[in-house]
């Protein structure tokens, strides 16, 4: 029964176990290097910057190292395609990159399982880890060839980027010199931003009522939604009828106000005839009564503004006339006769 278990779990365990370890898909092709330095066993393979395998192997082939290289098929390498081996950065982990060699077309064919990659196509570029293990030599005691290992190394690492060193260390120049510059204004930001971290630390408890608050009002505002889409579908209707009103009352109110401008064209024409006879009024009710001697003088004055000629009848006028004639009658019997 045991057996039985195992062998079902190995049954089950072995495409997982071969997708994991390079079973599959995948084709074996050996490198021959004259010097693979401390590439590990398992390092990536790597194609354009993208991991197609991994190192599975390698041991010695005379007085060359062979490596073996699991490469996934769908990766697709040209056949003429060399090996490189890389780092990663300066003192990073070592990989082997395939690559066709810069001005060579790809070959039409692919790598297959068996094929070998040449001496030819091989080779190591050395890394700062290399220079720097050559001048640690050097320094101990070595001699001048080595110094020209370690002048040759760093040739080789620059080689084919010096523009862009240059342009990074004039960059850099200018950013030291930037920061060197508005070192306290960068100490001050520092300093101002710590204390901002702290004031958003002491209050923690308050932005999280505000936040409480904030989904509080939220949750009313969703809550009401039916309300307030009806309260706005009433103001759109409400300026529809405002906007129908306007439009129907349109020449009506063109005319009161074209009546009203009239109106105030009028007054103001007789602005100045109302002034002089407000001021003749005045001047009469002065010398009225130095003019009649007596006791006790009671003066009424009746200012009638009207235009009786225009929108009365002769009979109308007449009847006015008469009344007004009384009244002045009444006035200077009691007039004269308190005199007497």
């Amino acid at each position: 029964m045991r057996r039985l278990a195992v062998v079902m779990l190995a049954f089950m365990t072995a495409p997982l176990f071969g997708a994991c370890f390079g079973g599959g898909r995948a084709i074996s092709v050996n490198a021959i290097f004259a010097d693979i330095g401390d590439l590990p066993r398992f390092a990536n393979v790597q194609s354009s910057d993208v991991k197609v395998g991994s190192v599975r192997n390698i041991h010695l082939d005379g007085y060359h190292a062979r490596v073996t290289l699991r490469i996934d098929s769908s990766a697709k390498i040209p056949s003429n395609a060399e090996a490189l081996i890389r780092s990663t950065s300066l003192l990073g982990e070592k990989f082997v990159d395939l690559r066709v060699p810069p001005g060579v077309a790809p070959a039409p064919t692919l790598l297959r399982d068996g094929d070998v990659i040449p001496l030819a196509r091989t080779a190591r570029i050395p890394g700062l880890d290399d220079a720097l293990v050559k001048l640690g030599r050097l320094l101990e005691g070595g001699n001048a060839a080595d110094l020209a290992t370690v002048i040759h190394s760093s040739a080789t690492i620059v080689r084919g980027r010096e523009e862009a060193l240059g342009e990074i260390f004039s960059r850099l120049r200018t950013l030291t010199d930037v920061f060197a510059a508005r070192a306290p204004d960068v100490a001050d930001a520092i300093t101002n931003l710590d204390a901002a971290f702290r004031s958003l630390a002491n209050g923690r408890d308050a932005i999280g009522r505000s936040l409480a608050s904030s989904a509080d009002a939220a949750t009313i505002l969703a809550d009401q939604q039916a309300d307030l889409d009806r309260l706005v579908r009433g103001l759109d209707n409400a300026s529809s009828i405002l906007a129908k009103y306007g439009t129907a009352t349109r020449p009506a109110t063109d005319r009161a106000l074209k009546d009203l401008r009239l109106v105030l064209d009028k007054v103001m024409t007789t602005t100045g005839d109302l002034n002089k006879a407000l001021t003749s009024l005045a001047s009469f009710t002065d010398l009225w009564p130095k003019a009649i001697p007596g006791d006790y003088i009671q003066l009424d004055v009746v200012l009638v503004l009207s235009d009786m000629a225009r929108t009365s009848s002769a009979s109308t006028r007449a009847a006015a006339a008469s009344v007004e004639l009384r009244r002045l009658r009444s006035l200077s019997d009691l007039m004269y006769g308190a005199a007497r």
